[in-house]
């Protein structure tokens, strides 16, 4: 039986384990395949083109590209590995028409999700800034004076004004 996308196992997760930085590591973890939504109070988007940009109440949607995934100039083709069933995909446009509505509300959205193929996104109707990268992202936990630091680095991040 074919699953919505609304019933897609998409749920709230502690974010140092949403973004694979609960584990001790030099590079990125590549076939980490997690996915779900985490509230963060500050982080930052780095890139190489621009300072980091700090981004506070965050609500971080980390998703994956599908690594065979069509090429497509405006939209993405997200894949979810599902327990006890093979991986499905959705594009990116129609998965965030039905999940923003019922996610929390914040001051921003970010989307954790590596855009290969560079796609520019439309704006999916959220009262709030989504930010979104055009390359892969990169999680980092960096720790300064004042303690852990959530870092997101892509090659560029762009922001969709509502």
């Amino acid at each position: 039986m074919a699953m919505t996308i609304a019933e897609l196992p998409f749920h709230e997760r502690p974010a140092l384990e949403l973004l694979a930085l609960d584990q001790d590591r030099d590079e990125p973890v590549h076939d980490y395949a997690g996915y779900g939504w985490a509230r963060i109070d500050r982080l930052w988007l780095a890139s190489d083109t621009a300072p980091p940009r700090q981004v506070d109440d965050a609500l971080v949607l980390a998703l994956h590209s599908a690594d065979d995934g069509e090429v497509l100039a405006t939209d993405i083709e997200l894949e979810l590995e599902l327990p006890d069933r093979p991986p499905v995909t959705v594009l990116a446009s129609m998965f965030l028409e039905r999940w923003l509505p019922r996610l929390p509300t914040a001051s921003a959205i970010v989307l954790a999700l590596c855009n290969p193929h560079r796609a520019t996104l439309r704006p999916p109707g959220a009262a709030v800034p989504i930010h979104y990268a055009l390359g892969d992202v990169v999680a980092w936990l960096e720790l300064d004076d004042r303690g852990d630091r959530i870092r997101l680095a892509a090659d560029t991040w762009c922001t969709l004004q509502p």
